[in-house]
């Protein structure tokens, strides 16, 4: 446990990401730190560089706000979000991609460092975060002696170092690990009946989860049919149907009449899946060009100009 730990203003990831889901979180002080390292930490950061960004509501300001819009007022204002973890950046555990999305919207990421002391201010409340220099050995970190140490200042402090489940009522399930254990077809063993899926079992991707719920499915079918279940294949696999996807939703395409549309958002025939990331990825003009210099005298006059 890291001293100072408990501060009011100390919370769990993902605590503030449910907090966040459920509308329950609407915005967050102007400096936050986030330790961790993983997906999980990324979320959290760029979910509070968000919803800095679509703080307001003065005169002037959209009463709505669009993604693109969300996005560009974090990546140009809105709270002072920094991510830590005791990996090197090079190694950090969070996938690249995360990484770079967190990036886009500005947070700063310090690798290679250890938390230390939560400090505190006259009320208890957690004023920043001391921080030391460390390495990995056997996937723990170890304090360099006599490497540097530094303070972040915060406003709140968001710990997102590790994944466990809330198993109150589910005890029995619990592998002592604050997870479920699954079979191959992710039923629970010495629990007939009971299937699990998705990151109580290993935290991984969405799609992972939507995978195990799907071969979960399939299991519980066959298990309420009083049958044997075949052998799943090695290569386990399900094939996504979009069209069978959106029927199963109340929604039928209409047919397409092979011929130039303009607008077709509202179309019954389009299918649209796009996320606009010109304001992160694209390098706006005036920023490539410095713009044409005047030549000078001297040059003017050799030249004749």
């Amino acid at each position: 446990p890291i001293p100072g730990a408990d501060a009011p203003n100390c919370i769990d990831g993902i605590e503030f990401l449910h907090a966040f889901s459920a509308g329950r979180l609407s915005s967050v002080p102007k400096r936050v730190i986030v330790i961790g390292g993983g997906d999980t930490s990324i979320d959290v950061t760029t979910v509070a560089r968000k919803l800095s960004g679509q703080a307001g509501g003065a005169a002037g300001k959209p009463a709505t706000y669009t993604a693109d819009m969300v996005t560009a007022q974090a990546v140009f204002g809105g709270a002072q979000v920094t991510l830590t973890t005791i990996f090197p950046l090079a190694n950090i555990q969070a996938s690249p991609r995360e990484v770079a999305d967190a990036r886009s919207l500005n947070v700063d990421i310090h690798g290679g460092v250890m938390p230390l002391e939560i400090l505190r201010d006259e009320k208890g409340h957690a004023r920043g975060v001391r921080y030391g220099a460390c390495r990995i050995e056997k996937n723990l970190p170890v304090r360099i002696e006599g490497g540097r140490e530094f303070e972040l200042e915060c406003d709140l402090v968001i710990f997102a170092v590790g994944q466990k489940g809330n198993l109150t009522g589910l005890e029995a399930l619990n592998n002592g690990r604050d997870a479920i254990s699954a079979g191959g077809l992710f039923e629970v063993p010495g629990h007939p009946g009971h299937f699990v899926g998705g990151d109580i079992v290993t935290p991984h991707l969405l799609t992972t989860a939507i995978g195990h719920g799907w071969i979960a499915a399939e299991a519980i079918d066959v298990y309420l049919a009083g049958a044997v279940p075949a052998k799943r294949p090695k290569v386990d696999k399900h094939q996504f149907e979009l069209i069978q996807a959106l029927r199963h939703a109340g929604l039928e395409l209409t047919d397409y009449s092979h011929e130039a549309v303009r607008g077709t958002y509202q179309a019954g025939f389009a299918v649209h899946n796009f996320d606009n990331r010109a304001e992160r990825e694209i390098i706006k003009s005036s920023e490539q060009f410095l713009g044409i210099s005047r030549p000078s005298r001297a040059w003017s006059a050799r030249s004749g100009v």
